[in-house]
């Protein structure tokens, strides 16, 4: 049984325009890491920092990012469909904006996207064979050692003045100023020389030009990315073309519930305790509860 549900939080600043799109089937292509411990590794790159500008485009400019990445793209191979450029970060971006189901696309409709949307589209213009989601922070982490990913977070107000070492302060209390899509290629080891905070980070390029950051990069504790990633935040690992694509593995019985799965049922509680009476929307309730059962959430 299988429930997709789209929730939506459109952006509130220019620079943010990641929304929110998370599908149960996500489930079932759990990232499965070959990787048995995390070390320090930065995943090369054939692409500069871009700058998205006045443009809440970051699911695309993140996607161009994350395809320009080794092992996405070879070096000496011949460039993706959209090109390391500000122009191939807009154009992800409109096909994006065509594909996520959210009104509106650019242009001229700055809507925002997806990182669930975008890495389907690596997969429609052949960067990637596939992907997964990963729902826990060590297969993040151990994903993370073998290929970059995206990852879509809440942004607060306070992460937006990073320091140039990159390394941003989550403080929620300063206020949520939307969402934010990232590509995330690096894992610095908590005793990896120049990191001086003791704990392990992540990190990659953001999309909004070398100024920013430590030269356009930022850098979260591991913890923190996880923490903002269980606010309805995701990250995703392509997989490359070279390899088949990742077939669905089905969810053992008895499994803890995700995230995401337990976010889903809690949105959708006002739904189901309504009366219905139109045939189609009583089977959607149905389908619903069945699959709250399934994951043990009912």
């Amino acid at each position: 049984m299988t429930v997709t549900i789209i929730r939506e939080r459109l952006p509130r600043h220019p620079l943010l325009g990641r929304n929110v799109h998370f599908d149960s089937r996500s489930r079932l292509y759990a990232v499965q890491p070959v990787a048995a411990t995390v070390t320090s590794v930065r995943h090369d790159a054939s692409i500069g920092i871009l700058d998205q500008g006045q443009v809440g485009a970051c699911t695309g400019f993140a996607s161009v990012a994350c395809s320009y990445r080794e092992p996405f793209f070879g070096f000496g191979n011949e460039p993706w469909h959209y090109r390391p450029s500000v122009a191939g970060g807009y154009g992800w971006y409109s096909q994006n904006t065509a594909e996520d189901g959210f009104p509106g696309t650019y242009e001229p409709d700055d809507t925002g996207s997806d990182g669930l949307t975008a890495s389907k589209v690596a997969v429609e213009t052949g960067v990637a064979s596939g992907f997964q989601a990963a729902f826990d922070l060590d297969s993040s982490l151990l994903s993370l050692m073998a290929a970059p990913g995206i990852t879509g977070i809440p942004w607060f107000n306070s992460m937006f003045q990073a320091p140039s070492s990159g390394l941003l302060e989550v403080d929620a209390t300063s206020g949520q100023a939307g969402g934010h899509e990232l590509c995330v290629d690096e894992i610095v080891a908590a005793d990896a020389p120049g990191n001086g905070t003791g704990v392990m980070l992540v990190g990659g390029p953001n999309s909004w030009g070398t100024s920013w950051g430590a030269n356009g990069r930022w850098y979260l504790r591991a913890s923190d990315w996880w923490e903002l990633r269980k606010r309805d935040g995701d990250v995703y690992f392509w997989t490359p073309i070279t390899v088949p694509a990742p077939v669905p593995v089905p969810v053992p019985p008895g499994s803890p519930a995700s995230t995401d799965d337990i976010a889903m049922w809690q949105a959708t509680a006002a739904f189901r305790a309504d009366r219905h009476v139109v045939p189609h929307i009583v089977q959607a309730v149905k389908a619903l509860n069945a699959w709250g059962i399934e994951m043990g959430l009912k």
